[in-house]
Parts: C-alpha cells; structure tokens; sequence
C-alpha cells in the first residue's frame, strides 16, 4: 500500500538554492514538493498541482511574485494559503489580497514548517487565530498574546482562515480589522466564538478567560 504523502507545496523562486534547500527540507518530512523558477510555468501548472500550500518568491526578475498572485486562478488561491516570501518587511504590502503570510528571507526554517504543517495536517489546538492585515511595524496586538503565554496562529488573508478553520482547533478567532470589514468576514469564518479586537484590552480580556 502507498504512504500517502503529508501535503503538497508548490514553490516559485528564480533562487534555485533555496528551491534545493527548501525542496530537501520538506522531502525529508513527507510533503511532495513542485518547484518552479518560471513564471509563465507556474501558472500553467499551478491547477494541475493542486497544491496544500503554494509559496511565491515577491522579487522575480521578469514577473513579480504580486504580479503572479494577481493572475493565479482565484480556484487555486481559494484552496491554497499563499506564502509570499521577500527580503525586507514593507508595510506598503498590507493592500496585497490575497497572501496569507510573508515571510523575510532567509526563512525562520521553524516557522516555515509550523505554517506548512498547519495547513496540511492540522490538528492543531492554538488558543487564538489571529485574522489581521498585514504590518510588519505594529506587533501591539501580539505583543499582548506573547505576554499572556497564549499560543497563537497569525494569518493575513480570509480564505486562508477558512482552511485554517477546516483542520484546527483554536478557542477562539480574533479578527483585528476595521468594525465594517469584521462584520462582512465574520459569517464567513465558522467558529462558535469570533471576536471583533478593538484594541490590546480586548486580548487582555480573553487572556483572562483562558486562566
């Protein structure tokens, strides 16, 4: 009988270092990996993968990671986080729709392979999932979950917290947008307990529920 493998990753670099390392990281833990240095191929190929996780590279030579997320399948963007990889944080980033995460090169190799875990297997039981845009300056809000020893999972896009939702278990879901936007995401995410966050209180609060 075929093992079945732990998830399929579909990663976009013209890096064909990183490619290898990351290819050989996640080989060794069962996922089948798919690589791809070539824009135009990516997309081709990228409904035919059918990915668990797709990462894209943000500083391509021809076609930019943004530009491929743009014309990626929005099918495939639906049924896959997309992880965007670049080398230095950019607040400006926070109007991309569509990335779950981003993530600064070199890669946190630990917390690459929690977030692809995450997705693939699930099964994980964090007491909150943090739904919030994204803006590398402005941890307040974790800041808060750290100081209160809460674990938690951060995600930056609503399709991603939807197959969050579907194979882990948090306490709660914390969505730090603005009111009108948590009230268009909040019958979407199916969860007993979502909560608006107005401010750090408002973690403070639940931090002392789960005590």
């Amino acid at each position: 009988m075929e093992e079945k493998n732990a998830g399929r990753v579909f990663m976009l670099d013209d890096d064909l270092f990183f490619l290898e390392l990351y290819r050989n990281l996640l080989e060794a833990r069962g996922y089948e990996v798919f690589t791809e240095t070539n824009a135009y191929k990516f997309l081709l190929y990228a409904r035919e993968v059918h990915p668990d996780v797709i990462v894209l590279d943000i500083n391509m030579p021809d076609v930019s990671g943004w530009e491929v997320l743009q014309l990626l399948d929005e099918e495939a963007k639906a049924l896959a986080p997309v992880i965007m990889t670049t080398v230095e944080a950019d607040k400006g980033l926070a109007v991309a729709k569509g990335v779950a995460h981003y993530l600064p090169k070199p890669l946190d190799m630990e917390r690459f392979l929690e977030i692809v875990e995450t997705y693939c297997a699930g099964q994980k039981k964090h007491d909150i999932l943090l739904l919030e845009d994204y803006n590398p300056f402005d941890v307040s809000v974790r800041d808060v979950l750290n100081e209160f020893k809460l674990s938690f999972f951060s995600v930056n896009d609503v399709n991603a917290a939807i197959l969050y939702l579907n194979k882990n278990l948090p306490w709660a879901v914390c969505v730090n947008f603005d009111a009108e936007r948590f009230n268009e995401v909040k019958s979407r995410l199916r969860h007993e307990r979502i909560i608006y966050v107005e401010n750090r209180d408002t973690i403070k609060e639940l931090a002392l529920l789960l005590k």
